[in-house]
Protein backbone atom coordinates (compact mmCIF):
# COMPACT_ATOMS: atom_id res chain seq x y z
CA UNK A 1 0.00 0.00 0.00
CA UNK A 2 1.00 3.46 -1.07
CA UNK A 3 0.25 6.42 1.29
CA UNK A 4 0.83 10.32 0.89
CA UNK A 5 0.01 13.52 3.37
CA UNK A 6 1.08 17.61 3.45
CA UNK A 7 3.76 15.85 5.80
CA UNK A 8 4.64 13.67 2.73
CA UNK A 9 4.91 10.15 2.62
CA UNK A 10 5.46 7.71 -0.52
CA UNK A 11 4.07 4.47 -1.33
CA UNK A 12 2.68 6.11 1.25
CA UNK A 13 2.82 9.35 -0.08
CA UNK A 14 2.77 12.01 3.30
CA UNK A 15 2.97 15.67 3.03
CA UNK A 16 2.67 18.13 4.86
CA UNK A 17 2.80 22.15 4.73
CA UNK A 18 3.39 23.20 8.30
CA UNK A 19 4.00 26.54 10.35
CA UNK A 20 2.61 29.52 8.17
CA UNK A 21 3.16 32.61 10.48
CA UNK A 22 2.46 36.15 9.52
CA UNK A 23 6.02 37.29 10.40
CA UNK A 24 13.75 35.36 -2.91
CA UNK A 25 12.28 33.76 -5.76
CA UNK A 26 15.98 32.23 -6.42
CA UNK A 27 17.73 32.32 -3.42
CA UNK A 28 20.97 30.07 -4.66
CA UNK A 29 22.66 26.84 -5.44
CA UNK A 30 22.62 26.88 -1.37
CA UNK A 31 19.74 25.50 -1.32
CA UNK A 32 20.57 22.45 -3.54
CA UNK A 33 23.17 21.09 -0.64
CA UNK A 34 22.12 19.07 2.85
CA UNK A 35 24.39 19.43 5.90
CA UNK A 36 23.75 15.34 6.49
CA UNK A 37 23.79 12.77 4.72
CA UNK A 38 20.85 10.48 5.05
CA UNK A 39 19.90 7.44 3.47
CA UNK A 40 17.12 7.15 1.30
CA UNK A 41 18.08 10.80 0.54
CA UNK A 42 19.76 12.02 -2.30
CA UNK A 43 20.29 15.82 -4.11
CA UNK A 44 20.83 15.61 -7.48
CA UNK A 45 20.36 17.36 -10.93
CA UNK A 46 17.43 17.67 -12.21
CA UNK A 47 15.57 18.80 -15.88
CA UNK A 48 16.70 22.04 -16.63
CA UNK A 49 19.66 22.17 -14.34
CA UNK A 50 17.13 22.66 -11.56
CA UNK A 51 18.28 20.80 -8.34
CA UNK A 52 16.12 17.96 -7.07
CA UNK A 53 15.66 15.64 -4.55
CA UNK A 54 15.85 11.92 -4.42
CA UNK A 55 14.06 9.83 -1.95
CA UNK A 56 14.05 6.44 -1.88
CA UNK A 57 12.58 4.04 0.56
CA UNK A 58 13.57 0.21 1.41
CA UNK A 59 11.35 -1.23 -0.18
CA UNK A 60 12.07 0.65 -3.48
CA UNK A 61 9.96 2.96 -3.80
CA UNK A 62 10.74 6.57 -5.00
CA UNK A 63 9.75 9.99 -5.37
CA UNK A 64 11.36 13.08 -7.04
CA UNK A 65 11.14 16.69 -5.73
CA UNK A 66 11.87 19.58 -6.68
CA UNK A 67 13.53 22.49 -5.03
CA UNK A 68 12.28 24.83 -7.63
CA UNK A 69 8.56 25.38 -6.31
CA UNK A 70 8.93 22.21 -3.77
CA UNK A 71 7.31 20.56 -6.26
CA UNK A 72 6.81 16.78 -6.16
CA UNK A 73 7.22 15.74 -9.47
CA UNK A 74 7.13 11.90 -9.55
CA UNK A 75 6.24 9.35 -7.08
CA UNK A 76 7.11 5.37 -7.97
CA UNK A 77 6.26 2.28 -6.22
CA UNK A 78 8.48 -0.43 -6.92
CA UNK A 79 6.43 -1.70 -9.81
CA UNK A 80 8.28 1.53 -11.39
CA UNK A 81 4.98 2.87 -12.79
CA UNK A 82 5.20 6.75 -12.29
CA UNK A 83 1.42 7.90 -10.25
CA UNK A 84 2.18 11.76 -10.64
CA UNK A 85 1.60 13.47 -13.53
CA UNK A 86 3.35 16.36 -15.12
CA UNK A 87 2.38 17.87 -18.19
CA UNK A 88 4.12 17.37 -21.35
CA UNK A 89 5.02 20.57 -22.10
CA UNK A 90 6.25 21.18 -18.22
CA UNK A 91 9.14 23.84 -18.69
CA UNK A 92 11.99 23.80 -15.75
CA UNK A 93 13.56 26.72 -16.17
CA UNK A 94 12.98 28.62 -13.26
CA UNK A 95 11.00 31.05 -15.13
CA UNK A 96 7.19 29.62 -14.55
CA UNK A 97 6.01 27.47 -12.03
CA UNK A 98 6.33 23.46 -13.10
CA UNK A 99 2.89 22.15 -14.41
CA UNK A 100 1.87 19.54 -12.35
CA UNK A 101 3.15 17.18 -9.77
CA UNK A 102 2.32 18.18 -6.13
CA UNK A 103 2.76 21.79 -6.97
CA UNK A 104 1.99 24.75 -3.83
CA UNK A 105 -0.48 27.20 -4.04
CA UNK A 106 0.51 29.78 -1.66
CA UNK A 107 -0.59 31.99 0.24
CA UNK A 108 -3.45 31.96 -2.55
CA UNK A 109 -5.39 29.19 -4.53
CA UNK A 110 -6.59 30.48 -8.04
CA UNK A 111 -7.01 34.15 -8.86
CA UNK A 112 -6.84 37.01 -6.62
CA UNK A 113 -5.33 40.52 -5.96
CA UNK A 114 -1.59 38.59 -6.65
CA UNK A 115 -0.64 36.60 -9.35
CA UNK A 116 -2.25 32.92 -9.85
CA UNK A 117 -2.08 30.54 -6.84
CA UNK A 118 0.26 32.79 -4.83
CA UNK A 119 4.07 33.06 -5.18
CA UNK A 120 5.51 29.88 -3.34
CA UNK A 121 5.60 27.73 -6.89
CA UNK A 122 7.85 30.25 -8.32
CA UNK A 123 10.46 30.39 -5.46
CA UNK A 124 13.14 27.87 -4.55
CA UNK A 125 13.10 26.25 -1.39
CA UNK A 126 15.34 25.18 0.87
CA UNK A 127 16.42 21.90 2.77
CA UNK A 128 15.91 22.28 6.27
CA UNK A 129 16.49 18.55 8.02
CA UNK A 130 16.57 15.08 6.48
CA UNK A 131 16.13 11.98 8.58
CA UNK A 132 15.67 7.92 7.73
CA UNK A 133 12.75 6.58 10.16
CA UNK A 134 12.31 2.57 9.91
CA UNK A 135 13.88 2.49 6.31
CA UNK A 136 11.90 5.26 5.14
CA UNK A 137 13.55 8.89 4.11
CA UNK A 138 11.80 11.46 5.14
CA UNK A 139 13.14 15.27 3.85
CA UNK A 140 11.55 18.56 5.28
CA UNK A 141 12.11 21.83 3.07
CA UNK A 142 11.66 25.24 4.22
CA UNK A 143 10.58 28.78 2.32
CA UNK A 144 10.98 32.50 3.75
CA UNK A 145 10.17 35.60 2.58
CA UNK A 146 11.94 37.51 0.74
CA UNK A 147 12.02 40.90 -1.45
CA UNK A 148 9.53 38.51 -3.93
CA UNK A 149 7.65 37.22 -2.28
CA UNK A 150 7.05 41.09 -0.29
CA UNK A 151 6.32 42.80 -3.78
CA UNK A 152 3.43 40.80 -3.84
CA UNK A 153 2.34 40.17 -0.33
CA UNK A 154 3.96 42.03 2.45
CA UNK A 155 4.26 39.48 5.55
CA UNK A 156 7.18 37.57 6.97
CA UNK A 157 6.59 34.10 7.19
CA UNK A 158 7.90 30.60 7.38
CA UNK A 159 6.59 27.39 5.38
CA UNK A 160 7.51 23.84 6.21
CA UNK A 161 6.84 20.98 3.44
CA UNK A 162 7.50 17.64 5.00
CA UNK A 163 7.88 14.70 2.35
CA UNK A 164 8.43 10.96 3.03
CA UNK A 165 8.55 7.64 0.86
CA UNK A 166 7.00 3.95 2.17
CA UNK A 167 6.90 1.37 0.47
CA UNK A 168 -2.93 6.16 -4.56
CA UNK A 169 -8.89 6.37 -3.77
CA UNK A 170 -10.05 9.88 -3.11
CA UNK A 171 -12.93 9.68 -0.85
CA UNK A 172 -15.25 11.95 1.72
CA UNK A 173 -16.14 14.78 -0.56
CA UNK A 174 -19.90 13.24 -1.17
CA UNK A 175 -22.47 16.25 -0.64
CA UNK A 176 -19.74 19.00 -1.67
CA UNK A 177 -20.76 21.70 -3.81
CA UNK A 178 -19.48 21.07 -7.65
CA UNK A 179 -18.20 24.00 -10.45
CA UNK A 180 -18.41 22.60 -14.22
CA UNK A 181 -16.07 24.67 -16.17
CA UNK A 182 -17.35 23.11 -19.36
CA UNK A 183 -18.23 24.29 -21.70
CA UNK A 184 -17.85 28.29 -20.55
CA UNK A 185 -14.97 28.47 -17.86
CA UNK A 186 -16.12 31.82 -16.66
CA UNK A 187 -20.00 31.01 -16.01
CA UNK A 188 -19.13 27.16 -14.28
CA UNK A 189 -22.61 25.02 -13.48
CA UNK A 190 -23.08 24.55 -10.24
CA UNK A 191 -23.77 20.71 -8.94
CA UNK A 192 -23.25 18.19 -6.29
CA UNK A 193 -21.01 15.55 -5.72
CA UNK A 194 -22.22 11.97 -5.28
CA UNK A 195 -19.61 9.94 -4.41
CA UNK A 196 -17.40 9.79 -1.74
CA UNK A 197 -14.02 12.44 -1.52
CA UNK A 198 -12.50 14.10 1.53
CA UNK A 199 -11.89 18.21 1.36
CA UNK A 200 -10.27 18.77 -1.80
CA UNK A 201 -10.65 20.35 -5.72
CA UNK A 202 -10.71 17.92 -8.14
CA UNK A 203 -10.47 18.81 -11.91
CA UNK A 204 -9.58 17.40 -14.80
CA UNK A 205 -9.48 19.74 -18.13
CA UNK A 206 -11.12 17.32 -20.31
CA UNK A 207 -10.78 19.23 -24.04
CA UNK A 208 -8.62 22.20 -22.92
CA UNK A 209 -6.06 19.61 -22.82
CA UNK A 210 -7.34 17.49 -25.33
CA UNK A 211 -3.71 15.86 -26.13
CA UNK A 212 -3.74 14.29 -22.75
CA UNK A 213 -6.72 14.53 -20.05
CA UNK A 214 -7.34 11.33 -20.04
CA UNK A 215 -4.16 10.58 -18.57
CA UNK A 216 -4.17 12.45 -14.86
CA UNK A 217 -7.33 13.93 -12.37
CA UNK A 218 -6.28 16.62 -10.56
CA UNK A 219 -6.59 16.54 -6.72
CA UNK A 220 -5.85 19.46 -4.86
CA UNK A 221 -5.87 19.64 -1.22
CA UNK A 222 -7.24 23.16 -0.49
CA UNK A 223 -9.15 25.13 2.79
CA UNK A 224 -12.08 27.20 0.97
CA UNK A 225 -11.89 30.82 2.98
CA UNK A 226 -9.46 32.73 4.34
CA UNK A 227 -7.12 31.29 7.33
CA UNK A 228 -5.56 34.37 9.24
CA UNK A 229 -3.09 34.25 11.24
CA UNK A 230 -1.15 36.69 14.21
CA UNK A 231 2.34 36.91 14.52
CA UNK A 232 3.27 33.63 16.10
CA UNK A 233 0.85 31.63 15.05
CA UNK A 234 0.83 28.62 12.42
CA UNK A 235 -1.63 26.88 10.30
CA UNK A 236 -1.33 22.97 9.47
CA UNK A 237 -2.39 20.74 5.86
CA UNK A 238 -2.51 17.46 5.93
CA UNK A 239 -3.26 14.85 3.15
CA UNK A 240 -2.76 11.17 2.87
CA UNK A 241 -2.53 9.51 -0.98
CA UNK A 242 -2.65 5.64 -0.99
CA UNK A 243 -2.96 3.15 -3.61
CA UNK A 244 -3.79 -0.45 -2.89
Amino acid sequence: MATASMPFSIPSLNYRAVRVGRVNRKQGVAFATMNKETLGVRVTEGEGSLPKVVLTSAGGSEAELYLFGGCVTSWKASNDKDLLFVRPDAVFNWKKPISGGVPHCFPQFGPGPMQQHGFARNMDWSILDSENVEGNPVITLELKDGPYSRAMWDFSFQALFKASVTGASVKGLKGCKTLNKDPDPKNPVEGKEERCWSDAVLWNPHMQMEACYKDFVCVENAKIGKVQLEPEQSWTAKQHLSIN
